[in-house]
């Protein structure tokens, strides 16, 4: 099990929480790495996993960039220094990693991107860059110097026909060498790089944030699923004193009037957009099982939420709204409900508790029996 320490969470959220970084030694006490360098290597020859190798000398130019799954033929072919290899989503994977993220639910479940495993030998690094999400870098193993300054950096002068995105010129505020249990803290857009001393393991948990462009596409689906975006541009004041070929600026004003006064939607088509656009995902493949029809039959298995699951809900005055993989359920709001819904949302593994408490409220047996053959849920494998 692991425990946060050393940080007072209301201090945090107050001062550094997208403000600025923080440094916290010893964040885990005694921490111990739940995989190993080989074992990394091993999840990155898997197909489903996405992993990258950063090559910054020994490759075909400096900084190459090399996309998995690879053979173990590939390692064997590195150099002694400079590279690293980056496993992403490894709480999928790693189950003792989802009990780490749990540490982090002072922060919205549902900003939680992924956590990503990176190994280097002495030397090895991604190079001074920056990243448009928080990021919490815990060392697991070994030991990494980091640099980084104290603002967002604006200027990005980067090194041109490079496979990333590598600052040219990086000014640093501050720098530490993290040991295992050490945790430091970047808000979005702070310059930092980071530099194995040694062999080791840093854990790197991001949290996302929708751009207002992807935000705007959402709710405009839902516009578009509600059929309310039919209205064409209407002219019943057209203007005389024009040349044929031009669009004035009142008729510029009233394209843009026209898309303002559309997004003022009632508040539960902005929540049927925001809660699909947060759960929405990529599902991967699933082996094949004989659904379940009838609620009575799930007993017979023991379920698991499919590691590619994102499950949250909106709760409104009079009702509950479930988002599972970018759907919505609409179920009461009464208390049983609301419990069911928060422990579906919490475990990892369902337990039989939640599936009795399912078997008296027929939406909820409805609902479950949804997610089974949507495959958000999956027995659990032997």
């Amino acid at each position: 099990m692991y425990k946060l320490q050393n940080l007072d969470l209301d201090v945090f959220l107050k001062e550094y929480w997208q403000k600025k970084p923080c440094l916290i030694r010893q964040a885990f006490h005694h921490f111990e790495s739940p995989i190993s360098p080989e074992e990394l290597a091993g999840l990155a020859c898997e197909k489903e996993v996405h992993s990258r190798l950063v090559l910054e000398k020994g490759g075909s130019k400096p900084w190459q960039l090399k996309y998995g799954p690879f053979e173990e033929s590939d390692f064997l072919a590195l150099p002694e220094t400079h590279y690293s290899l980056l496993v992403s989503e490894c709480e999928k994977w790693v189950p003792e990693f989802s009990g780490l993220i749990e540490e982090f639910s002072f922060i919205p479940n549902w900003r939680i991107d992924d956590l990503m495993v990176s190994y280097a030998p002495a030397g090895g690094s991604v190079g001074p860059h920056n990243d448009e999400y928080d990021v919490f870098l815990l060392q697991a193993e070994g030991h990494r110097h980091w640099q980084y300054s104290d603002k967002r950096t604006t200027n990005l002068d980067l090194i041109p026909d490079t496979d990333l995105a590598i600052l040219q010129k990086f000014e640093f505020d501050h720098e530490a060498t993290l040991a295992p249990g050490d945790m430091l803290y970047l808000p979005p857009g702070v310059a930092h790089f980071g530099e194995a001393v040694d062999r080791c393991l840093t854990c790197s948990i991001g949290f996302r944030a929708p751009t207002a462009t992807e935000v705007l596409e959402s709710v405009a689906l839902e516009i578009d699923r509600a059929e309310l975006g039919s209205k064409r541009y209407s002219d019943p004041l057209l203007e005389t004193n024009r040349h044929p070929n031009e669009v004035t600026p009142f008729e510029m004003s009233q394209f843009k009037a026209m898309i303002t006064t559309l997004l003022d939607q009632p508040d539960a088509l902005w929540q049927s957009a925001i809660g699909k656009l947060l759960s929405d995902g990529v599902m991967g493949e699933t082996d094949e099982f004989d659904v379940p029809t009838e609620f009575d039959a799930l007993s017979k298995y023991c379920w698991v939420k499919n590691v590619d699951s994102k499950m949250l809900y909106y709760l409104a005055n009079d009702h509950l709204q479930f988002y599972c993989n970018g759907e919505m359920y609409q179920l009461s709001a009464s208390k049983a409900v609301i419990d069911v819904i928060q422990t579906l949302c919490s475990q990892r593994r369902l337990s039989p508790s939640l599936l009795n408490a399912c078997a008296t409220i027929v939406p909820l047996e409805q609902l479950m029996l949804s997610l089974v053959n949507t495959r958000a849920i999956l027995p659990e494998e032997d």
